[in-house]
């Protein structure tokens, strides 16, 4: 009996043990390797979201809860990844605006010609939101010029061609907004644009060079086509070509080479990908069917 005993005393210790050292080393070591902006969006503590849009070059969302706080960050280009990971949310709004204004200036994303768009989710918070905004630009002398405008989580998600139907909730709409803020974080969090080992990259296609620069095409054909644009400047930024993804994972993106522009309802443009240091570029006199390889001439 004095047998049986010891041993359930010895299995009831080591249990223990188990609980302590993994409260006290592997909990804590999981949770460091999870980063500030890894989590998933809980939208029952959604209150509102503000879009910051910088000219229209990187693109992010506050996420706000009910006491104002900022609580999640998405992430709607690959520029605005510089904000990844910063240990961002979860902070009082103050602290979130002003360090975010330091991290977009030290990225030379920010500057102080620079024009800067907001586009509110709804009311809630919006004077406190924008005080706190202007506060923190003024502290670095930054005096841009805002734009504010007002839209929804229904067309937020037309925009960026996410699935969505009216019968969706708009906590379904944050979800699937968050997904696909996932996806663009998942290239820097899985490190694969700056892979070390070249045996086990994921190098582009030749063949598929010319499917993911008509991609590119397409969608700014179809941005063109629903906005009724005629004509527009090759330097008009209002859809960036860069912020324009190629394939569906979100690994590749038009070079800073790539430009577009409209005349008379065509589109022409030149889309260039680059893949660890090969560039593949395609010229498009005016249709998705009049194209070459190569710059345009």
């Amino acid at each position: 009996m004095e047998k049986k005993l010891t041993i359930i005393i010895e299995v009831v210790v080591f249990i223990v043990v188990a609980i302590v050292f993994t409260v006290k080393n592997v909990i804590p070591e999981v949770k460091g390797s999870i980063g500030s902006s890894d989590g998933f969006i809980k939208t029952g503590l959604y209150q509102n979201m503000y879009e910051i849009n910088i000219d229209n070059n990187i693109r992010f969302s506050f996420v706000l809860d009910e006491n104002g706080n900022v609580y999640h960050i998405l992430f709607f280009d690959m520029n605005s990844t510089c904000l990844y990971n910063k240990n961002l949310e979860k902070n009082n709004l103050n602290d979130v605006l002003l360090n975010s204004v330091r991290i977009l200036i030290e990225d030379d994303y920010l500057k102080n010609t620079s024009l800067i768009s907001v586009t509110k989710y709804g009311d809630y918070y919006y004077d406190e939101f924008m005080n706190s905004f202007k506060s923190s630009l003024k502290k670095y002398g930054i005096n841009s010029e805002f734009i504010v405008s007002t839209n929804t989580l229904k067309e937020l998600c037309s925009e960026l061609d996410i699935e969505d139907n009216d019968d969706n909730t708009d906590d379904i709409r944050l979800k699937e907004l968050d997904l696909y803020s996932k996806e663009i974080t998942r290239v820097i969090k899985n490190n694969i644009s700056h892979k070390d080992d070249d045996s086990n990259s994921e190098y582009i296609r030749i063949d598929n060079a010319r499917e993911y620069t008509n991609n590119v095409y397409k969608k700014i054909e179809k941005y063109i086509l629903s906005n009724n644009i005629v004509n527009l400047d090759r330097y008009d930024n209002r859809l960036p070509i860069t912020s324009i993804p190629a394939d569906k994972d979100l690994k590749y993106y038009p070079s800073p080479n790539s430009w577009y522009y409209v005349k008379d309802g065509k589109l022409y443009a030149y889309i260039e990908i680059i893949d660890n240091g090969t560039s593949y570029g395609y010229c498009y006199n005016g249709s998705i069917d009049l194209n070459k390889k190569g710059e345009c001439v």
